[in-house]
């Protein structure tokens, strides 16, 4: 991994969340049922035309690509080493998704207890959308990282149903990869190998993400491997990218999609590739390339998208409820007006000062969680305990 290429990443991970973000708060705030029958601002086009699901999935398929790239990569050069590292890499991953996790379970909890107890004739909560799905046995679910793979998801938190797929790559991508990791025993190689097969099938059997999800994530890791971009140049790679994108939002969409429901597959794997040749390219480019990355502000942003994503779809619903509630429940269905789009200003940035408070709490502290875990493991070893064939 260069500086260009950990500079970009960062770029696409803020860039992603904030997407994600708009998706879902003019979602919550802004109707545009009559886009195509009556005239808009140039502004109203552009937002309904990008700030839309068209664009944000695959931008959470880069997440995914991204995430496979780096933790599937460094696993599959861990795995080709001499030195034992599951302990180390299991601590690092668990950290790294249930620091955030479980505070992001409970700030779901309480924001949805007030919206259901102070805005409870809002209707927002009633929803068939988050019918059953209050209940404490499914906070425990989620915990667990089964939300939408064989329970639904708790609460109004629908995003965390990818935090779950992804947690299940963290944890079976090594285990599937202990034939080659010649560090340890072959009964553990073999053990590990049969386990982390046997949790693919058990959690490939419902019907979810899962199996095309982690497709994606193991093409990231593997190109991790590629000596090369296919096509070197990063501006047409970048060129190639975004020419893509344009098809997926039109077509992959509506009508077209229930006629031929492979193209979200097919589009998936398709922006997978092509972003992934663009990810090599700017690896491979020189160190003073695309000057716009040259900036600390990157990293900044992206050190706090994880907590943005986990924690912003329960404050959009809280804001909406809310908003109903004094304005009437005929205003969260009428179309689009200033006051909707206000609306739509205000819940973004909200979400982004709370989701940053809330990394301050949570993933700012992810390093310091790391050393506390292994402390504690240190301390579970037999008191003047030694590894075998090393001298005490």
């Amino acid at each position: 991994m260069t500086p260009l290429l950990s500079q970009f990443i960062d770029l696409c991970r803020w860039a992603g969340a904030l997407l994600v973000l708009g998706v879902h708060s003019q979602n919550a705030f802004v109707n545009l049922a009559d886009i195509m029958t009556a005239p808009h601002s140039i502004f109203v086009y552009l937002s309904w035309f990008f700030v839309s699901f068209g664009f944000g999935h695959p931008a959470l398929v880069a997440f995914f690509v991204m995430s496979g790239y780096l933790v599937g990569g460094a696993v599959i050069s861990q795995a080709r080493g001499d030195k034992p590292f599951l302990q180390h890499y299991l601590i690092h991953r668990f950290t790294r998704v249930y620091i955030v996790l479980v505070p992001a379970i409970l700030l779901t909890a309480v924001l949805d207890g007030v919206g259901r107890f102070w805005f409870a004739g809002a209707g927002v909560y009633d929803s068939p959308a988050f019918a059953g799905r209050f209940t404490p046995t499914l906070a425990f679910t989620t915990a667990l990282n089964l939300q939408e793979i064989y329970f639904p998801f708790f609460g109004t938190n629908g995003p965390l149903w990818s935090l779950a797929c992804e947690f299940w790559y963290y944890v079976t991508f090594p285990l599937l990869l202990l034939p080659v990791a010649r560090q340890y025993s072959p009964l553990v190689r073999a053990a590990g190998f049969a386990l982390g097969v046997v949790l693919v099938i058990v959690l490939a059997i419902p019907d979810s993400w899962f199996l095309t999800g982690y497709g994606l994530w193991a093409l990231g890791a593997l190109a991790s491997l590629a000596p090369r971009a296919i096509i070197r140049s990063r501006w047409i790679s970048a060129a190639l990218y975004l020419a893509l994108l344009l098809p997926i939002r039109l077509l992959v969409r509506g009508p077209y999609l229930e006629a031929f429901p492979f193209l979200q597959t097919a589009s998936d794997y398709a922006s997978t590739i092509v972003f992934l040749n663009l990810m090599l390219a700017v690896r491979d480019s020189p160190p003073e390339s695309w000057r716009i990355l040259h900036t600390p502000l990157h990293k900044q942003l992206a050190d706090f998208s994880f907590s943005l994503y986990c924690v912003h779809l329960p404050l959009l619903i809280l804001m909406r409820a809310a908003a109903m509630r004094w304005f009437g429940a005929e205003w969260g269905v009428a179309l689009a007006t200033g006051e909707h789009w206000i609306a739509f200003g205000v819940g973004t940035v909200v979400c982004i000062g709370v989701g940053y408070g809330f990394s301050l709490l949570t993933e700012a502290h992810t390093t310091e969680a790391r050393r506390s875990m292994r402390r504690a493991f240190d301390r579970l070893k037999p008191l003047g305990g030694h590894a075998p064939g090393t001298a005490k």
